[in-house]
């Protein structure tokens, strides 16, 4: 079994690996110490039977990589490790297609139990994560789409992704790493929603996305 680990801090890492272990036997574990670097990696070896990802890390962060498979048609089982218990960011993780939200307060048994139900092919949340609020995000999102039909011209989907990714702060670079586009192509979608928006320049674009509704029910998943 390959397990593909993505975390920044180096002593937490060496740890996990070890706790890793008590999945099986024929464990092993490949450490990536940030986004990028996890990215770059599955563009060259996709094949892992399961992704664990820290969910705030510099740059890129565990959303993003969520995001970045779904571009990429990756479809390994991702489940992401926190120390923060936020409801908001579990939301978000579920939504993006996290297969398991899960604390670093927890004991490490109850973590490989959680894990194994995943390779398993379940969905492993905090009992509060019901399917409701699950599926009230998802009607949110559609709003979005509803929203920008209300345009004369409107953001292609992949415009939009390119719209979030930069209102969350991400460089052209690190927004051409998650979606798997060449920064040349991210520059691209951004003049195009510069001119979609009249307006000059990053920031006043995510200002306007703002005021048009265009990123509203996003917050409220994020």
């Amino acid at each position: 079994m390959n397990i593909l680990l993505v975390e920044d801090h180096r002593l937490v890492a060496d740890a996990m690996q070890i706790m890793l272990k008590q999945l099986g036997s024929d464990v092993t574990v490949t450490a990536c110490y940030s986004t990028q670097h996890a990215l770059s990696l599955l563009d060259e070896q996709p094949r892992f039977d399961l992704i664990l990802s820290d969910l705030i890390m510099p740059g890129i962060d565990g959303l993003g990589l969520l995001v970045g498979l779904n571009n990429r048609g990756v479809r390994v089982p991702v489940v992401m490790i926190s120390g923060v218990d936020d409801e908001r960011a579990i939301r978000n993780a579920y939504d993006n297609g996290a297969a398991g939200f899960f604390s670093k307060s927890m004991p490490s048994v109850e973590l490989v139990n959680g894990l194994k139900r995943v390779l398993a092919g379940k969905r492993c949340f905090p009992e509060r994560m019901t399917m409701e609020d699950c599926s009230s995000v998802g009607q949110s999102r559609n709003s979005t789409r509803t929203a920008a039909d209300g345009f004369t011209r409107k953001p292609g989907e992949k415009q939009l992704q390119v719209l979030r990714l930069m209102a969350d702060g991400n460089s052209n670079k690190q927004i051409s790493q998650i979606v798997g586009i060449s920064e040349a192509t991210v520059k691209y979608h951004t003049s195009q929603l510069f001119k979609l928006l009249s307006v000059k320049n990053r920031t006043s674009c995510v200002r306007e996305a703002h005021s048009r509704g265009l990123l509203s029910s996003y917050e409220n998943a994020s």
